[in-house]
């Protein structure tokens, strides 16, 4: 099992190798709550072409437990460039989901990490603060639960389906991750620097996303210099496997641009 040492112990990390793919490296950063789990559908889709990465932010997946109070900017921030350290990476594309796009960000704006060659934020906004966005991540909780169970008695999206039921299952096993990670999305806020990340960047959102809704998105892809949105229909706020055809068709384009043009 893959990890590295760091002052918090042991970041366990998925790392699909780098022989005979070509392009830059992509790192994938998960969101409040979950794993790295929760990109195996992208694993199957671009690890064969590309390096492809995803960590288990502390206390997460196989990751030691961590501090008992996280941060983005200090914390799961510097856990992110220990590992890009650890793999000695120098061409490479960060792809964040939720609080792992607010990570992505963080690190983009910290000029000491080695930089990525460009970006992608799922469902993520430069201000994650709660107040705005509690009405919505109930309603989002109530539709994955109706989603879960309409597609076990279908057996529609099996794959997808396996994968979120098992991160519900952690959640509810282990709600003190879940309440530490959305105190450290409470404090973040990087609206006032975010013009400041100068990559391309490419926004993506889940079309019926109530936590972070189209609108908010189309905000974020504004406020950033070089961006472009993209909206992934049939999909809320975790695309990557509510609707993971049309996600990695969109990401496949974006990382074939970013091959060929930089």
């Amino acid at each position: 099992m893959p990890h590295f040492e760091t002052d918090v112990g042991k970041i366990h990390y998925t790392d699909s190798g780098d022989e005979f793919t070509q392009g830059p490296d992509i790192v994938f950063v998960h969101g409040a709550g979950s794993s790295q789990d929760t990109w195996g559908l992208q694993f199957e889709e671009f690890g064969s072409r590309y390096r492809t990465i995803a960590i288990d932010l502390s206390g997460h997946g196989d990751s030691d437990p961590g501090p008992e109070e996280a941060s983005i900017e200090t914390g799961y921030t510097f856990e992110l460039a220990g590992l890009i350290r650890h793999l000695a990476l120098s061409d490479f594309v960060l792809v964040g989901h939720s609080m792992g796009g607010a990570v992505v960000m963080s690190y983009a704006l910290n000029s000491a990490f080695p930089q990525a060659k460009a970006l992608v934020l799922v469902d993520t906004s430069c201000d994650l603060d709660l107040s705005n966005l509690s009405v919505g991540m109930t309603l989002e909780t109530f539709d994955t639960f109706l989603e879960i169970l309409r597609d076990r008695i279908t057996g529609e999206n099996k794959k997808a389906m396996e994968i979120m039921g098992r991160e519900e299952k952690v959640k509810m096993k282990n709600p003190f991750i879940m309440q530490r990670d959305l105190a450290a999305v409470h404090d973040f806020d990087v609206t006032d620097r975010v013009h400041e990340i100068d990559v391309p960047t490419l926004v993506i959102v889940g079309a019926d996303d109530d936590i972070i809704t189209p609108t908010i998105a189309k905000s974020l892809e504004q406020k950033l210099p070089r961006a472009d949105l993209a909206i992934v229909k049939n999909a809320d706020h975790a695309p990557m496997l509510q609707n993971p055809d049309e996600f990695n068709r969109i990401l496949g384009k974006f990382l074939l641009w970013v091959e060929e043009n930089l």
